[in-house]
């Protein structure tokens, strides 16, 4: 799990377009110099924050390891766009599964299902999160490597470049996965340019298991249940800000009975004649 150690995005993205540069690769003990020098490194000959980075890379398939040098994976090669590379690599190997790092989307996941709750619990430490996501999502049940404050720690260096949501003045983290919807929406709607209510949200279940409905989600939250057709707080205010900037158009009319986004207080107008949307259209995804 890199989010253990010292690594951020920055670190990753520097990585990234340092081996851009090196087309042939770089020998390991070069790269360690190049991402930590001395006067950087404290004195420390372990180099444990570039390893860490490069252990990154290579986890999420943006850096090929061939022993000896590393250099960049060809999928990270095509795209020339650094960020967008280090986003692709999270939304595939991160928040879709639990392979490569096992507490990241289901605590995000875990925090997006609170909702509201959210706001009961914002004097609350990160260990005292940590045991009531253990608590809840696992029952207690002792894990490998378990869940704790620094780890939490950890995943907030990372949950707002992932486009999962912001941190308010307070620094308290308010889930939105507004840019995780976004970058997933080709994704969702394929060859569509509209899609039913109940269609789009088995689509983006699919397409992100960490958002509502989907097996990551419906892991991190046991009590959630579908039949409701409720959006959580933060998708819903994801749904309802990408439709006000002209990215999806909701329909929601009078007598719709498609799936929920009240918790947003969606503005009563002409478009918003119920806080139930019938249809997604994708309108724009420039």
């Amino acid at each position: 799990m890199f989010t253990d150690n010292p690594v951020t995005p920055v670190r990753l993205e520097i990585l990234l377009d340092l081996l851009r540069g090196c087309r042939q690769g770089l020998a390991r003990d070069d790269a360690y110099r190049l991402l930590q020098p001395e006067p950087l490194a404290g004195g420390e000959p372990s180099f444990t924050a570039a390893k860490a980075t490069i252990r990154a890379g290579v986890e999420l398939e943006l850096v090929k390891d061939d022993g000896d040098g590393i250099s960049l994976a060809p999928a990270c090669r095509k795209e020339q766009d650094t960020r967008a590379s280090v986003l692709s690599a999270l939304d595939e190997h991160v928040l879709s599964k639990t392979d490569v790092e096992k507490y990241f989307a289901l605590f995000a996941a875990y925090y997006l299902g609170l909702g509201k709750q959210v706001y009961e619990r914002r004097s609350q430490d990160n260990q005292t999160w940590a045991n009531q996501f253990n608590r809840d999502v696992f029952e207690n049940t002792p894990q490998p490597n378990p869940f704790n404050g620094t780890k939490l720690t950890g995943l907030h260096r990372w949950f707002g470049y992932a486009g999962l949501g912001w941190y308010d003045p307070a620094g308290k983290f308010q889930a939105n996965p507004y840019d995780r919807l976004r970058r997933a929406l080709p994704a969702i709607f394929k060859r569509h340019r509209k899609l039913e209510s109940e269609d789009f949200m088995f689509a983006l279940s699919q397409t992100c298991p960490d958002l509502d409905g989907g097996a990551v989600f419906e892991q991190a939250n046991r009590g959630y249940k579908a039949v409701d057709k409720r959006c959580t707080l933060g998708l819903s205010h994801a749904l309802v800000e990408l439709h006000l900037d002209g990215t999806i158009q909701l329909s929601c009319p009078a007598d719709s009975n498609g799936w929920n986004v009240e918790e947003a207080e969606p503005p009563g107008n002409a478009t918003f004649l119920s806080t139930k949307f019938a249809s997604v259209q994708l309108m724009s995804n420039d």
